[in-house]
């Protein structure tokens, strides 16, 4: 698929030692972050929109010969064949210094982004299913007469059918219908309070974290940790699959943003999770010889 493997020394590609020392790594090893972002988001490569190369550039870009000129990603290290930049699409002339450059993220930042985003997406589908739940809920309170009304008329129609079948099925609809039909305008009220207040923490949590808002991770740990209760309480009375992959999934993401992303102080907190990129040393480690073919542009 590609056509040269990148070096092992490069951390953060899923064929580096610092990936199989990490224990928090969730991913395959054998799976490229950075490759996967480059594939959706494109290449991140500064020397291909320059007008030329100096000498001190051989790590970000080659001309050859043949006119062409090989130009390495930041973020996922392929070097990469373009067509030298006409005059009216050269950003600059040179290659500037990389503290003047707009990095791209990689390694560990980069997998945390991502995991974040995925917890958003998730909080985010929680957030629309509770906005559904309370807009049904409304539709309810506004006409809940004539929904007893319908609700009672049905269980008279089944209450013969339970005492000539006994089917279970038909009873257990009987229980609920009863149950419908004896609703008071207060619970509905309350459940549909309870629908609106979930949606908005899931909406607000989805937001922030997909946004990467440190407020949000905390909201996200203690919402969480306290809906938490609820669900084993569910669990205790009937266990189902949904229930029990709702709580595992909860779970899974509470410890891992109390582990990795430091809240609440554990592991030294904010201060030890902020770790700079050493952009001179990662540029350093892959040269053009190391990548004796590349991919076109």
């Amino acid at each position: 698929m590609w056509p040269y493997s990148i070096p092992a020394s490069v951390p953060g590609t899923g064929g580096g030692p610092e990936c199989e020392d990490d224990p928090m790594r969730v991913v395959p090893r054998r799976w490229s972050n950075e490759r996967w972002i480059c594939s959706v988001r494109g290449h991140v490569t500064p020397a291909a929109d320059a007008a030329r190369l100096g000498p001190g550039d051989q790590e970000l870009g080659l001309d050859r010969p043949d006119g062409r000129r090989l130009v390495r990603c930041l973020r996922c290290d392929d070097w990469v064949e373009v067509d030298v930049p006409a005059p009216d699409d050269q950003a600059y002339e040179v290659v500037p210094p990389l503290d003047q450059l707009d990095l791209p993220r990689r390694g560990k930042s980069l997998e945390d982004a991502i995991l974040l985003r995925l917890i958003a997406i998730e909080r985010g589908i929680h957030g629309v299913l509770f906005t559904l739940l309370a807009v049904a809920l409304v539709v309810v309170r506004l006409d809940l007469g004539h929904i007893q009304r319908w609700a009672s008329s049905l269980r008279a129609d089944l209450s013969g059918a339970v005492d000539n079948t006994g089917t279970s099925g038909h009873t257990r609809l009987a229980r609920e219908l009863a149950a419908l039909s004896h609703l008071r305008q207060g619970t509905v009220t309350v459940l549909l309070v309870t629908a609106l207040a979930y949606a908005v923490v899931e909406t607000t949590e989805a937001v922030g974290l997909w946004h990467e808002k440190r407020w949000a991770e905390y909201l996200t740990v203690v919402a969480t940790a306290g809906f938490l209760p609820f669900e084993i309480l569910e669990l205790i009375d009937r266990v189902t699959v949904l229930r029990l992959g709702a709580l595992v999934v909860n779970l899974v993401v509470l410890i891992y943003l109390l582990w990795a992303k430091h809240l609440f102080g554990l592991r030294g907190g904010r201060a030890t999770l902020e770790r700079a990129e050493d952009w001179d040393a990662v540029v350093g480690r892959v040269a053009p010889a190391a990548a004796p073919q590349a991919t076109t542009s």
